[in-house]
């Protein structure tokens, strides 16, 4: 189906893509992230992926219905935080133990009358051993300072360094719409996401994104809402 196809559908469903005009443009993106999102996304959005995408070659329509879907479930196009609020069971189902000792899990996860101590539990599990050697995290305290942030979850000081030398000066910098747009989609550029992406592998695209398939029947949900409205 033609992207002017596309652009009359949305206008049908009260989506504002502008002129059926055939062209993929900030209007076209806003609509089609209002859409998949259920109106989620900020204002701005449609600027900073028409800026972005191209980044990326997330040009196609495969590409676009995947990276829309995968965002929107990730974090409806608004940058988040990662939070780390865990209860002492959740720290010990989600982590080994050579993240984060058995004891440090009692001493610092959630419990009744007590939060959970997030910044000590980022500096166990994103920290010693395993965190300099698959994060970059080579300093006291890089753990919560380099912990994940954006529409896609970026973790870890090298990750920060590679994506944005600004980003791991000031990583609060990847929790603004800008900062958050860029990483996102150097993330899908640089981990080689569009290939499964042309093949239409939700259950690749997602292994990528998440590291398993956490929340794949969503994922999957929100690739096929797209295809409803932009069919081959």
């Amino acid at each position: 189906m033609s992207v002017a196809s596309l652009q009359r559908n949305l206008a049908s469903r009260g989506f504002d893509p502008g002129p059926a005009d055939g062209l993929l443009g900030r209007r076209t993106y806003q609509a089609l992230a209002d859409f998949v999102s259920d109106r989620q996304a900020p204002a701005g959005t449609g600027d900073l992926l028409a800026l972005n995408l191209r980044l990326g070659d997330i040009t196609t329509r495969r590409r676009l219905m995947h990276f829309f879907a995968q965002i929107t479930h990730e974090s409806g196009f608004r940058p988040r935080g990662e939070s780390l609020n865990y209860s002492v069971a959740g720290l010990k189902s989600t982590f080994s133990a050579h993240r984060i000792s058995r004891a440090d899990c009692d001493r610092y996860g959630r419990k009744p009358g007590r939060p959970a101590n997030q910044e000590a539990i980022a500096n166990r599990v994103y920290g010693g051993t395993w965190g300099r050697n698959n994060l970059g995290n080579t300093e006291l305290g890089d753990g919560y300072r380099f912990r994940g942030r954006g529409l896609i979850q970026l973790t870890g000081r090298a990750n920060y360094r590679r994506t944005a030398p600004e980003f791991e000066i000031n990583p609060d910098l990847v929790l603004t719409p800008a900062g958050s747009m860029k990483a996102a989609v150097d993330f899908w550029r640089s981990r080689g996401v569009n290939p499964p992406a042309d093949r239409d592998d939700v259950a690749a695209v997602t292994r990528i994104i998440n590291g398993g398939v956490n929340g794949l029947a969503h994922r999957i949900a929100l690739t096929d809402k797209i295809r409803s409205i932009w069919p081959d």
